[in-house]
């Protein structure tokens, strides 16, 4: 069972699940689909890595990850969840079944109550709503010069798709190379950068747009929310990851 909690200002709000889990999603939300970007908060992991963090992969006790993993199922009303191994790239697959999927950067379904799950800490989580299937989206900087969240928009099947850019780093906190803010500038136009900072979600747009996509962007920046989000740009490698995820729900 979910509950409005506050607003964003952001045409998203701020919920608490039962189990005590906090996670941002639009408002309003698609017809059809739950869409879950899931805070820092409601966890039990102990700083640096306070308190929703969901990798094993950062330092964070093990016990604390798997306790936080129960938290965000109790969230997400017990439904089975698919996940990749992500690796910056343009992958996407398409799942039928819970469980680990292989390598990739999106995960495409047409199953309804399976929840598609990415993990975070600056890099752009994209949900795709379409008529018929969902998709979940990782986006880092090599991913978006990939074109992996239109990649994957074009996968869904029926004419229109909606897209929903989660919390991330944005322009105000994410400096670049002059090489790669060029790069950036020269696929997707020079409205993306300012000087050398770059602004991921608008490139991902462009990209989106490009596909045919309705895009929302919920325009939270993780580098600015240290509150709610983890950073790896502005914490470092002894960080927490956010867990992202897109169900189809049953109609």
């Amino acid at each position: 069972m979910r509950k409005a909690h506050t607003q964003t200002g952001y045409g998203a709000s701020v919920r608490t699940a039962e189990g005590g889990a906090v996670y941002v999603a639009p408002d309003p939300e698609p017809e059809g689909a739950g869409i879950f970007f899931f805070t820092r908060l409601g966890g039990v992991s102990e700083p640096p890595y306070d308190s929703l963090n969901v990798s094993r992969k950062v330092g964070d006790a093990p016990d604390a990850v798997e306790e936080n993993l129960s938290i965000i199922r109790e969230a997400m009303d017990e439904r089975p969840a698919a996940w990749v191994r992500q690796v910056a790239g343009d992958g996407v697959v398409r799942v039928s079944e819970a469980d680990f999927a292989g390598e990739a950067d999106a995960l495409v379904t047409a199953e309804s109550d399976l929840c598609l799950s990415v993990a975070v800490a600056d890099c752009v989580p994209i949900a795709l709503v379409g008529e018929r299937e969902v998709g979940m989206v990782h986006s880092g900087w090599r991913g978006t010069l990939a074109g992996v969240s239109g990649k994957a928009a074009r996968k869904l099947g029926g004419s229109r798709v909606l897209a929903y850019i989660g919390p991330c780093i944005r322009r105000c906190c994410y400096e670049v190379s002059e090489e790669l803010a060029q790069k950036f500038a020269a696929e997707f136009g020079d409205e993306v950068v300012t000087g050398r900072y770059l602004s991921l979600p608008d490139a991902i747009r462009v990209d989106l747009e490009r596909a045919g996509v309705e895009v929302h962007d919920l325009e939270v920046c993780s580098g600015c929310r240290l509150d709610l989000f983890y950073s790896h740009r502005k914490q470092g490698p002894f960080t927490g990851r956010n867990l992202a995820s897109v169900v189809r729900e049953t109609r």
